[in-house]
This record gives structure tokens, C-alpha cells and sequence, in this order.
């Protein structure tokens, strides 16, 4: 039997004001990238960032 995470109550709450969407979005990513994105410290947050900067990028240039 698998143990269970020691953060398995707060892992998916917001963090500050922001509210999260009820379900995760997943993508598969080229193993280089896939192998960065893993060896970051905090790679959700990392993730949320680049996806939002990325949005705003070109929600921008919608306009």
C-alpha cells in the first residue's frame, strides 16, 4: 500500500487571493523540458506563472 502524502489536505488550496480552477489542467512535455520542470523547488507555482505570463502575452496582442 502507498503512503500517504504528509500535504494531502493543503496541496490544492488556493494560495493568497487567488482562486484555482475545480479541475487541473495536464500536458504531456518533451522529456528535456519535462526533466527541468520536475527539478524545480516549487514547480506548480513555476507552472502557474509561465501559463499566466504566456495568457497575458497573448491575450494582449488579441486586442
Amino acid at each position: 500500500m502507498t503512503e500517504t502524502r504528509g500535504d494531502y489536505r493543503t496541496r490544492f488550496k488556493p494560495i493568497g487571493n487567488e482562486a484555482l480552477a475545480e479541475k487541473p489542467i495536464s500536458v504531456f512535455l518533451p522529456k528535456d523540458i519535462y526533466e527541468y520542470v520536475r527539478s524545480l523547488p516549487n514547480r506548480a507555482e513555476w507552472l502557474r506563472a509561465a501559463i499566466k505570463e504566456a495568457a497575458l502575452r497573448d491575450t494582449e496582442r488579441s486586442i
